[in-house]
């Protein structure tokens, strides 16, 4: 038995493990934690929520909010453009899309997280996207550090998880890392929560059991940290709450039937719960603003709460107008998906299903409110401060 080493800080995060789930499941590390409380999301999804955890920053600081964007003078996908001949019934298929996504992140260097999902071939390239490098690494946002530049800079030994394999083999290989003393620092997330609440909502049967497993594997994890380090701090957390899905609307048709001319009067993303608008014609403007304005499924959020959520681009990038669905509600068919499922996130913050988690075997501050002041409860246990020209 090797001498234990100082100090080890666990940072764990389940996908989609909010706080209106965990109070479903008290039994969850009972009897480990001390301190737990529910946190703020960021208005979007993990592409947006995940760099601002690792940052501190927001999107609106960071750049990274939604996957695509409207860019098609600086779009990687130009020479996708023979794939719009391709029959849909083909292309849908998921096996299908799957070795195209891969070929496509190949062809196109990205080594950050991709996925085409239902975005139409005709239109992809019309769009850049936004995460094409690994963010879990140094270097991996367009404007800021994250906390893996810091490790890097103090030469801080630490552990993060491979985000291509399953979270039994992410399990396996920290415990290897935690039992062979090999690190002082672990951010290791988690995903199989997020994909079970995508396909059967956020109460069904079946998730006390997946809690059941994530409990036991966690238990297991940090009583090998107490075997191995004299001091263990642990976090358990994640980014984002999950929303029952009531109904689909095809929020698409609602834009289409006003006769505006695609690529000429406007550009449309179509994500899950937002559609972002890029007006190519002034014209274009007040028929849509009519169309959105009151709609009885969502609403238009105005510049001013954009930038009290920190998603506010003063150059746009990401749309000049942002229409959010209602909570519970799906746009489909979208660019995400051609059917709708049963949970889903990316709804407006404020919505109790959309909050955030955050337990400990520590107290947790109280100015602790938002996920993105996560990075600074990280750097607080590695001693270290926020640097100034983050930025």
């Amino acid at each position: 038995m090797h001498a234990k080493k100082d100090k080890l800080s666990l940072f764990l995060f389940i996908d989609a493990f909010g706080w209106e789930v965990a109070q479903r499941h008290p039994g969850f590390l009972e009897g480990l934690i001390q301190d737990s409380k529910p946190l703020e999301t960021i208005l979007g999804y993990s592409s947006a929520c995940d760099p601002s955890i690792i940052s501190g920053l927001t999107p609106a600081e960071h750049r990274l909010w939604s996957s695509f964007y409207y860019d098609p003078e600086g779009s990687p996908f130009k020479w996708t453009r023979p794939l719009r001949f391709l029959p849909n019934a083909v292309l849908q298929r998921g096996r299908v899309r799957n070795r195209m996504n891969k070929w496509i992140k190949g062809k196109c260097g990205f080594t950050g997280y991709f996925q085409l999902y239902s975005v139409p071939f005709e239109h992809l390239p019309l769009f850049n996207y936004a995460e094409q490098k690994r963010i879990w690494e140094p270097g991996g946002l367009p404007r800021g550090k994250t906390i893996f530049d810091l490790l890097a800079e103090k030469s801080i030994p630490y552990h993060v998880h491979d985000s291509d394999v399953a979270d039994d083999i992410r399990f396996e290989r920290l415990m290897a890392d935690i039992q062979n003393q090999r690190i002082d620092f672990a951010y290791c997330s988690f995903g199989r929560l997020d994909a079970l609440m995508h396909a059967v909502g956020n109460d069904h049967p079946d998730i006390g059991k997946l809690m059941h497993w994530y409990d036991g594997k966690l238990r297991a994890l940090l009583e090998a940290a107490e075997e191995n380090y004299h001091e263990v701090s642990w976090h358990v957390f994640t980014d984002h709450g999950m929303h029952n899905i009531a109904e689909g609307y095809d929020l698409i048709s609602d834009i289409e039937a006003l006769g505006l001319e695609w690529n000429k009067d406007y550009i449309a993303f179509y994500d899950s719960t937002m559609a972002r608008i890029w007006f190519l014609d002034e014209k274009a403007r007040a028929p849509i603003l009519e169309a959105l304005t009151n709609h009885p499924k969502g609403r238009i959020l105005p510049d001013k709460e954009l930038k009290e959520l920190g998603v506010y681009f003063e150059d746009h990038q990401y749309g000049d107008l942002v229409f959010l669905m209602n909570s519970g509600i799906q746009m489909v068919p979208s660019f995400m998906g051609a059917k709708a499922c049963k949970g889903m996130h990316g709804y407006h913050p404020s919505d109790a299903d959309s909050h955030a988690s955050i337990s400990s075997n520590r107290p947790i501050p109280p100015d602790i409110s938002r996920i993105n002041q996560i990075h600074g409860l990280m750097l607080t246990e590695l001693g270290l401060t926020k640097n100034v020209d983050a930025l």
